[in-house]
């Protein structure tokens, strides 16, 4: 279920002032239907039908209907964040941009009773996404693989969720085994061969992350396509500790990860590269490294050797204040002295007769 604040300007007459009030808010309940095939595509439906907080349906309003026809992208993108963190790597046919089913039933449970509200039609988007641009997915094994499909309303805003979802294996996927998370949530309502149903009726029984492991034998994983092309420029040991530079050569802006392979193991660290830009970052603490590696999505972009560590270099001006310390020390020191042995100097007695 998603919450839609709809903003209604009512001018009020109070001396002078006109106030802005935001009026009530309309809801979507949510249903999705997902079928995975061999090859490694996800064909994903959407189905919404608009509520009032009341209940009472906002299908075929007109004014509404216009509203969520504009928002379809904003729908579609929601969708692509089921299977990435970065939408822009997605590939993807968008299969019905927008369309009315008259027909189609939408479940929600719309007073948060634990009872199931009925609505006939549905707001429909529907789009194909390739698995093998996911970096949702994990290799397990020949032909198997880890796939998670994550309730991205819940992840923009705590207060949506996905009120019903099923996942439909067709001829030629076998689902080996399947898991959700938190493993507090509800589990499925329906499960029978090839098919899997849940009803959430509240965010708190709604998995945030449905995983299953699947064999796709038709599937080639070519793994998540790079975000920016880059390169490394320079790779040094300095007082600081490892300095990588690197440079996003493309336009556009993305994520990368910096590798360093040192004796101690291996360490990463990702950054945010805006297009054109030239960084260097840091490791500190690293005095030893072999080799340097920028990555991004699955693809290695560059390698740089690292050298061995500069000498140390000792600056001038803090040559002298180490010098200066060092003689201030010594002179307290030999005052020091000089009055303690005065002070054990035996003392002649003056005896009288």
């Amino acid at each position: 279920m998603k919450r839609l604040a709809v903003l209604l300007l009512a001018v009020v007459a109070v001396a002078a002032a006109a106030p802005l009030e935001a009026q009530p808010q309309y809801w979507i309940a949510l249903n999705f239907d997902l079928r995975f095939y061999p090859d490694g595509t996800v064909v994903v439906e959407a189905k919404l039908h608009p509520f009032t907080v009341s209940g009472r349906s906002l299908y075929g309003d007109p004014e509404v209907e216009k509203e969520m026809e504009s928002a379809w992208r904003e729908t579609a993108y929601e969708i692509l964040l089921m299977f990435s963190d970065n939408p822009k790597t997605l590939k993807f046919d968008v299969l019905t941009q927008f369309a009315r089913d008259d027909e189609a039933t939408v479940l929600c449970d719309v007073a948060g009773t634990g009872r199931v509200s009925r609505f006939k039609g549905a707001y429909v988007v529907k789009l194909r996404v390739y698995l093998n641009t996911s970096n949702y997915v994990t290799r397990f094994g020949e032909d198997v693989y880890e796939v998670k499909v994550r309730d991205s309303f819940t992840s923009l805003d705590p207060r949506s969720w996905i009120d019903v979802i099923s996942f439909s294996f067709e001829s030629g996927v076998e689902l080996v085994k399947y898991r959700w998370e938190p493993s507090f949530a509800r589990g499925p309502r329906v499960e029978k061969q090839g098919y899997l149903l849940w009803i959430n009726y509240n965010e708190q029984e709604a998995p945030d992350f449905y995983v299953f492991v699947l064999k796709l034998p038709e599937f080639r994983y070519v793994g998540q396509p790079p975000e920016i092309k880059g390169s490394i420029l320079d790779a040094r040991i300095d007082e600081r500790g490892l300095a990588v530079t690197v440079a996003n050569n493309s336009t556009r802006a993305g994520y990368a990860y910096v590798v360093a392979k040192t004796p101690e193991g291996t360490q990463a660290r990702k950054i945010w590269l805006k297009g054109g830009e030239v960084r260097t970052l840091v490791f500190p603490g690293v005095r030893r490294a072999t080799e340097v590696e920028l990555w991004s999505g699955d693809v290695k972009l560059d390698t740089y050797g690292v050298g061995p560590a500069a000498p140390l270099v000792v600056h001038i001006r803090g040559f002298y204040y180490l010098i200066a310390l060092l003689v201030v020390f010594m002179l307290l020191f030999t005052v020091a002295y000089r009055v303690e042995a005065r002070r054990r100097i035996p003392r002649a007695i003056p005896v009288y007769p």
